[in-house]
């Protein structure tokens, strides 16, 4: 009997095999398990981190019988429902205006949603709470020079701003979602419900919205998780009105009680990411067996309607986005940052930033978040990179462990991952002495991180083909010389991005360095709060000013070197944008192409 063996596929790296990835599960099991892992135990210690302590069921008896607590979980709902409704509701049309009418100005709005989602929350959180305050905002202010009236316009300390600035964001994350199914949908079915009858309204209402359901939905859960993890806006805007969220809270348990009850924190901390597991494991579900297809094998049509007089309504509702998502949030920082003290009657003048500049603290905290966000994000997507890569060319049950490893800090929020990270370092008695240095500073910004560093990545590595790294196994080359050779050249303008995106997360972040960093190593984002709550406004616009300036130089020069990259590797003739020379053994390498729009979550 002749026994037939398949061609054994050659191994195009270390992690095709279960042992080969044993050591990026552990890592990844540190950075991101471990916290969580510390931040249940810490739960049941009755004594603050690194002391030594009992099992005690205390926290959970304190935190859950207080009032305050499910005070804390409707505002925290109502904060995240409310804003979840109306962003979506935004979202959709835009996406509608943009994708399938002749809107004038709807070429402007994908470029400033993506600008919107760049710009940090505490952006919004520091513009906003400059731009509607009830005594000098420059809302009220114009309102009353206007009108004559001594009222206020608009306060901003309050459920109007909470939600204002929660749907001005989350409208921008839902809109990119929702723009790509939007574009897909096939005229024909909107053809024939109006060749029944059915008028423009109704067929928008009964065919779209109904073929969008699964995306719809996953972006209305997704929102909700965003706005129930949220720190910044609510810290900023809600605190001084006395609303508290859950992530408000967790922080107040540890800087507004004296010792700070960590144990309460922690107990708080475990009920909201259970809230937010639960939503998690709904998407799946609600999502996981229903198939909507929208374009079929056949020929299908998008083009847009014209509908008539309405599309000035639409042109005003773009021109009222933009206002208050860009042009007025960034006026009112621009000003402020130019006046002697917020709200103060004189000449602009330049005073703040040269005072900023003369001042130790600032200069280190621009070097510290400079450095953080540079170091951190390059961290950041090489881990993101060897995750990736490792999961497309592994075919084990552990790959399953690894991505789902990768997707745990997405589904904590940043103040409770903060609190899990000095769980695990002040108790383990090796880390320790590490607690409050830069060091896990820049942990906690990785590992909060890499959920988006990974996305980034993983549309390139999809791209690449599996036979050019094995005809490059089989021709001898060891795995590092392909992976820098081939994987690594074909993918740098995606990382160059991906890497510019998480440099720019990484140094907005507040809810890290919040509770990580020391007096010696304060970031941006934490002078800034630090300087905002001491009545110091106008100088805390103006180094925000300042980090804005440096993004959009960074902007710059990360868009003039990837278009360099992309002309050197499309030009190269024998380069990895090439094609090799003519060789029995070589097969034509393809140029290196756009990254595609990412899948709409929710769609199938």
């Amino acid at each position: 009997m002749v026994t037939v063996r398949r061609p054994r596929t050659p191994s195009t790296g270390p992690f095709t095999t279960a042992r080969g990835l044993l050591p990026l599960i552990v890592v990844c099991t540190f950075l991101f398990a471990l916290p969580i892992l510390m931040l249940v135990i810490g739960a049941f210690r009755n004594a603050p981190p690194g002391l030594p302590a009992e099992w005690s069921f205390d926290a959970f008896t304190r935190t859950y019988t207080d009032p305050a607590s499910y005070e804390t979980l409707k505002n925290s709902v109502l904060l995240s429902g409310g804003g979840t409704i109306m962003a979506t509701v935004v979202a959709l049309v835009l996406a509608f205006m943009v994708s399938r009418t002749t809107t004038p100005l709807r070429t402007l709005v994908t470029p400033a949603m993506v600008l919107v989602v760049a710009l940090p929350p505490l952006f919004y959180a520091i513009s906003w709470g400059m731009l509607g305050n009830p005594t000098i905002g420059l809302l009220n202010t114009t309102w009353r020079d206007l009108t004559g009236s001594e009222g206020t316009l608009f306060d901003v300390n309050s459920w109007a701003g909470l939600l204002l600035v929660a749907t001005v964001k989350g409208a921008a994350f839902s809109y990119l979602l929702l723009l790509g199914p939007f574009r897909a949908i096939d005229r024909s079915l909107e053809e024939a419900a109006q060749v029944s009858g059915a008028g423009r309204l109704r067929t928008l209402l009964g065919i779209d919205l109904v073929v969008l359901a699964p995306a719809i939905t996953g972006v209305v859960i997704l929102n909700f998780v965003i706005g129930l993890e949220s720190f910044d806006v609510p810290l900023f805007l809600g605190t001084p009105a006395g609303i508290d969220v859950f992530s408000t809270q967790i922080y107040g348990y540890i800087t507004n009680s004296s010792p700070a009850d960590y144990g309460g924190a922690s107990a708080l901390s475990l009920l909201l990411v259970v809230l937010v597991m639960v939503l998690v494991v709904v998407q799946w579900k609600v999502l996981g067996r229903r198939t909507y297809t929208t374009v079929s094998g056949k020929s299908y049509r998008t083009e847009a309607w014209d509908i008539g007089a309405w599309k000035w309504l639409g042109t005003a509702f773009i021109l009222a986005y933009l206002l208050v998502a860009i042009l007025l949030p960034l006026l009112q920082l621009v000003l402020g940052s130019l006046q002697p003290f917020f709200g103060g009657e004189g000449v602009y003048s330049l005073t703040n930033y040269e005072t900023l500049f003369n001042e130790p603290a600032t200069v280190t905290a621009l070097q510290t978040t400079l450095m953080v966000a540079l170091v951190g994000g390059l961290i950041a997507m090489a881990l993101a990179l060897l995750i990736v890569y490792a999961i497309a060319h592994n075919e084990s049950r552990w790959r399953r462990l690894l991505d789902l490893l990768t997707w745990l800090p997405w589904a904590v929020p940043g103040v409770v991952l903060s609190l899990g990270i000095a769980w695990t370092y002040v108790s383990i008695p090796g880390l320790r002495n590490l607690y409050g240095s830069i060091i896990v500073v820049m942990t906690g910004l990785v590992v909060a991180a890499i959920p988006i560093a990974t996305r980034s990545v993983q549309p390139a590595i999809g791209q690449i083909t599996r036979e050019l790294e094995e005809a490059s196994r089989v021709s001898g080359a060891p795995p590092m010389r392909m992976f820098f050779g081939i994987v690594l050249p074909l993918i740098m303008p995606s990382f160059l991005a991906g890497w510019f995106v998480v440099a720019i997360v990484i140094s907005g972040n507040l809810a890290i360095p919040i509770l990580l960093s020391s007096a010696q190593n304060p970031t941006v984002p934490l002078l800034v709060y630090e300087l905002y709550t001491q009545g110091q406004t106008a100088r805390a616009a103006a180094l925000f000013v300042i980090v804005l300036g440096a993004l959009l130089i960074g902007l710059v020069v990360m868009g003039g070197l990837s278009a360099l990259l992309r002309r050197r590797f499309n030009a190269a003739p024998d380069g990895p944008g090439g094609t090799l020379p003519d060789d029995p053994g070589n097969a034509p390498v393809p140029q290196v192409a756009d990254q595609p729009e990412p899948e709409p979550v929710g769609s199938r």
